[in-house]
């Protein structure tokens, strides 16, 4: 297996032209290069990232057709990258079911994983805290934790639950990236807590990183295909809505082969993002 940190790696972008200046020069340090993707033909923010380094190739990835992160996080990963940063989302819930949909289509074209950087306007000091809510975590989340605890030169918060099963998808990417982080000087602290969201939100975290596994809801058989899956409530999906509306860092989701399972007939109903 290859490295699982890295110092710099290829970024995607969305709409940059809306991310912050702070966001733009953390952005252009952390990447080997950038593939920029747009909503709106208006605008190209090639100059802003091209200002603070002349030297870093900049890609154009075109504008999207669908008009939203659902397209680009396909669009990011066929073009090579596993990270997606964005800036905060107007419409909190609709942006994220239409980023779980995107991380199902990008798992089914047999991409691993698939990141989403949702990055606010200011910063907020503090540790990188990665937890799972439920149990379910990814080891893609722990190594995105852990380089980007490294880029930003602070230390990495693993919050689990006292109770229930610990389980994690793609171990062993975690476990060659606990290995890494040593080289790098990257500490991680442990904390077991009964309620890891509430723990978060009340902290004092720079950066909150959060798996969505598999999840509940189904395509309907009248829409036309390639029509996003509705979602019922998921535990990990609601987790990371909660971060978007209360956290007041940045957010992390990582999709690790996302899979969306058919619910049962005790299920709740299905539920359609507002707008």
């Amino acid at each position: 297996m290859d490295r699982v940190i890295e110092r710099t790696r290829r970024i995607a972008v969305l709409d940059g032209h809306r991310l912050s200046d702070r966001a733009v020069d953390r952005l252009a340090m952390a990447a080997a290069s950038l593939v920029l993707f747009s909503t709106d033909a208006l605008f190209d923010a090639t100059d802003r990232f091209r200002a603070l380094r002349p030297d870093i190739e900049v890609l154009d990835g075109g504008l999207l057709k669908g008009g939203g992160v659902r397209e680009a996080i396909v669009a990011e990963a066929e073009a090579g990258c596993v990270l997606l940063a964005v800036a905060e989302p107007i419409q909190r819930r609709r942006f994220l079911h239409q980023a779980v949909n995107g991380a199902i289509d990008a798992g089914e074209r047999g991409h691993p994983t698939v990141a989403v950087l949702i990055m606010r306007p200011r910063e907020v000091p503090g540790d990188v805290a990665v937890f799972s809510n439920t149990g379910e975590a990814s080891g893609y989340g722990l190594a995105f934790a852990l380089e980007i605890a490294m880029r930003r030169g602070v230390d990495v918060a693993r919050i689990l639950p006292t109770k229930g099963l610990y389980v994690r998808r793609t171990a062993e990417v975690g476990h060659k990236a606990d290995v890494e982080a040593g080289g790098y000087g990257v500490k991680v602290r442990y904390r077991k807590v009964a309620r890891p969201l509430e723990t978060v939100l009340r902290g004092q975290y720079t950066l909150a990183v959060h798996s969505v596994l598999d999840v509940i809801g189904r395509r309907s058989t009248r829409a036309e295909p390639g029509a996003p899956a509705r979602l019922q409530h998921d535990a990990n999906v609601d987790a990371v809505l909660w971060l978007l509306r209360f956290f007041r860092g940045d957010v992390l989701l990582v999709g690790d082969t996302v899979r969306l399972r058919q619910p049962r007939e005790r299920d709740a109903v299905v539920v359609e993002p507002t707008v």
